[in-house]
């Protein structure tokens, strides 16, 4: 089988694998659909490199079980989290693997999904409704998931109002699953590609922070003609982890609000205890999401419609991965999708065109 291998320093190579075999409590998982995310940048990026196949958000079809496999069967359609964990400590029984000592991270500690098949553990594997596609499944293993566990966090309801900063993969996938919960969504980012972007997936409004105040398009975006003036927004989802969105934060929430800080980057202390207090605001860490939530989230896409695949620009096959990382890195695009086994390849401008 075909897999690829970053290779340090922006580079990475496509490579023969033998197809894995199977322990116990394994399922074989022929690849139909997986996404570039972040995180798999950050390791692209480097020179340290695990040196085996990469990719985290794998989706498929079940080819072949190994024993004491009871949940799934050959033939399913399933997306699968990739956050294994060891199965039996505190953190695992409490489904949140993520904070498991001993996790077992697909792409990073075993081998990942930008291959054409990839073992995972049978309680990783999430069953997908038929009206669920794979590259929604591929979503739900990370990016999808994530927007998702930042909008359960939040307790968010319906008509209330969310600024989402940073308009890259997750942040389209906040804008979308606020869509569909039936918030009102302001998108923030810097990068003109991505605001179009923001407006494809039904964002109702997006602007560049660096010629609009945040905090003044989120009090602006947020006023209703004859009700009372809230200052601001309910909700804030962080996601581009950049020092100046972390200083917007505050000043966009109305008092009482709640901001998800999902972002990795920043290592700046921009956020005074004094203001958290003086607004009665509510900052919560968002990491993922538990393995339970998985099935949670399989449901709502089956109930509500939603798919992702709007914030989708570039779906490729294995063997073009180089152009994929690529365009990812450069940060102008949505999501990047390889196909290893799947329907014909095809970038956003091609298209339009």
């Amino acid at each position: 089988m075909k897999g690829v291998v970053f290779t340090g320093n922006r580079t990475c190579e496509v490579r023969e694998f033998p197809i894995p075999e199977l322990g116990r409590g394994e399922a074989l998982i022929r690849i139909m659909a997986t996404g570039i995310c972040g995180s798999d940048l950050s390791v692209y990026r480097s020179a340290i490199v695990p040196g085996q196949i990469a990719g985290h958000e794998p989706c498929g079809i079940v080819e072949a079980i190994g024993p004491d496999v009871r949940g799934v069967q050959v033939g399913d359609r399933v997306s699968v989290h990739h956050h294994q964990g060891c199965g039996v400590c505190h953190y695992c029984a409490r489904g949140e693997t993520v904070a498991c000592p001993h996790d077992q991270v697909i792409g990073v500690a075993v081998p990942g999904s930008f291959a054409e098949y990839m073992v995972a553990k049978e309680r990783n594997c999430i069953p997908l409704p038929p009206s669920v596609s794979y590259i929604d499944g591929a979503f739900m293993g990370c990016v999808g998931g994530t927007a998702y566990g930042a909008y359960r966090r939040l307790g968010a309801a319906a008509h209330e109002s969310v600024v989402v900063f940073g308009l890259g993969p997750v942040g389209l996938s906040c804008v979308l699953m606020g869509k569909a919960m039936g918030l009102r969504v302001l998108g923030v980012d810097v990068v003109p590609e991505r605001l179009e972007l923001a407006f494809l997936c039904g964002a109702n409004a997006a602007i560049n922070a660096t010629e609009i105040s945040p905090a003044e398009a989120a009090a602006e975006f947020n006023h209703v003609d004859g009700a009372p003036d809230v200052k601001g927004v309910e909700y804030v989802i962080e996601t581009s982890g950049s020092t100046a969105a972390r200083k917007s934060i505050i000043p966009c929430l109305r008092r009482e609000g709640k901001a998800a800080i999902v972002g990795v980057g920043s290592t700046e202390k921009v956020i005074n205890p004094s203001d958290i207090h003086g607004k009665a605001v509510t900052l919560i860490g968002s990491v993922v999401f538990p393995l339970g939530w998985s099935w949670d989230l399989a449901r709502f896409l089956a109930v509500s419609g939603l798919t992702f695949e709007p914030a989708v620009t570039h779906r490729l096959a294995l063997d073009q991965a180089e152009q994929g990382l690529r365009f990812a890195d450069e940060g102008r695009c949505g999501k990047v999708v390889f196909l290893p086994h799947g329907e014909v390849a095809w970038t956003l401008q091609e298209r339009a065109a």
